[in-house]
């Protein structure tokens, strides 16, 4: 199970989801309101001490940084790249 903490205009964010869509792996959203400072709340900071989006968790693990991520991503579910298989391209 992925599960993405996110929000809809962070760009970082949206650079996970565009990972996953493109992977077309399945994950369940947990939409932190950012304008509403849900990143502050001690859940959230639980999760991730610098209180920003994003943060996947998955099997227990909790991944933070938008491009650690998509390496995660790429590494874990080597299935649809996304990343192209030599510098050149």
């Amino acid at each position: 199970m992925l599960e993405l903490y996110h929000h809809g205009s962070s760009a970082c964010a949206a650079k996970v989801r565009f990972a996953l869509a493109e992977k077309e792996l399945e994950w369940v959203g947990h939409y932190v309101d950012l304008l509403a400072g849900e990143q502050l709340n001690p859940e959230f900071l639980e999760i991730n001490p610098k209180g920003v989006v994003p943060v996947l968790i998955h099997e227990g693990a909790v991944i933070r940084e938008s491009t650690v991520i998509c390496e995660y991503l790429e590494e874990v579910f080597p299935e649809r790249p996304i990343y192209p298989r030599s510098a050149v391209e």
